[in-house]
């Protein structure tokens, strides 16, 4: 399973005679100098790209080098673009660009909610979402270490297990909850087996392991649920993969000034028709969002 190619290949469809542009206008890239609440190191290992298209935009965050060749994409058409030689977190920002145009128009996509009030107090309001269906007490592995979420899984009496791939963070304690290593695939895959719930950041598909994420998570049949900036503009179409639940963040992101907009996506059980999906979201009328 390539979940990425495979969105790829039915944006290409979805969009074939299209009179929406879909000519690359400018491709931003660069690093993310940050820190983390409750602690006082600076870290330096993660990097974005954001690119934006006449009518839509795309971003992910990523941990290669940045490559700054990738400026030979900007002026051609998406499709021409993509290619085995493409960096994959550009790959990612495309294909995220493509669903901002194909998503835009949709009811769901429209009702959106808000993160309000400072950085610390829209992660934190992220964090009570993500865990608003987990039980008190579940066994949780976290994908991707965010100090908020430790801490509302430790309110919540959650047994949280803390996975990374940025180097700079291995060995952090976020509320008791120390960090470790997922570059193991026997690892991850131990970890998800012994778990009810997975959190994991969109970057998954930005450090190419989303695939085996959502397939090991299949099979043993541990819920996965996804918060995503990177590629939170195809959020909504992981529910047909295996996802329970995706928090889409849309840009500017929760941890730049001013409320963020979002939506949930979740996937539910009919009784009358036990593979359909239900798109549950928390509107949040126009005025609100003006």
């Amino acid at each position: 399973m390539n979940i990425l190619q495979t969105l790829l290949e039915n944006a290409q469809r979805s969009l074939s005679g299209t009179s929406e542009s879909l000519r690359i206008d400018n491709i931003l890239v660069g690093k993310s100098i940050y820190t983390i609440s409750g602690s006082d190191r600076i870290f330096s290992d993660m990097n974005f790209c954001h690119v934006l298209l006449e009518d839509g935009y795309g971003f992910s965050y990523f941990q290669d080098e940045i490559d700054y060749k990738v400026g030979r994409f900007v002026n051609k058409q998406i499709f021409e673009s993509v290619d085995s030689e493409m960096p994959l977190y550009l790959k990612v920002a495309l294909v995220d660009a493509l669903y901002s145009i194909l998503n835009r128009k949709s009811d769901a996509r429209n009702s959106k909610s808000l993160l309000v009030g400072n950085l610390k107090q829209k992660a934190s309001q992220r964090a009570k979402e993500l865990f608003q269906h987990i039980p008190d007490g579940s066994k949780v592995l976290l994908i991707g270490a965010v100090a908020e979420i430790a801490e509302e899984a430790l309110r919540k009496h959650i047994r949280l297990t803390t996975l990374d791939l940025e180097p700079q963070k291995l060995g952090l304690n976020l509320h008791h909850s120390r960090v470790y290593s997922g570059h193991k695939l026997n690892y991850l895959r131990i970890k998800i087996s012994d778990s009810d719930y997975v959190i994991a950041t969109g970057m998954i598909f930005s450090t190419g392991t989303a695939d085996e994420i959502f397939r090991i998570s299949t099979e043993y049949g541990t819920r996965l649920i996804l918060f995503m900036e990177t590629g939170s503009n195809f959020g909504q179409e992981l529910l047909a993969f295996g996802a329970e639940l995706v928090l889409s963040e849309y840009f500017p992101y929760y941890d730049f000034y001013g409320d963020t907009k979002f939506s949930i996506f979740e996937r539910q059980i009919d009784p009358y028709c036990s593979s359909a999906n239900h798109i549950s979201i928390q509107p949040v009328s126009d005025q609100d969002l003006a």
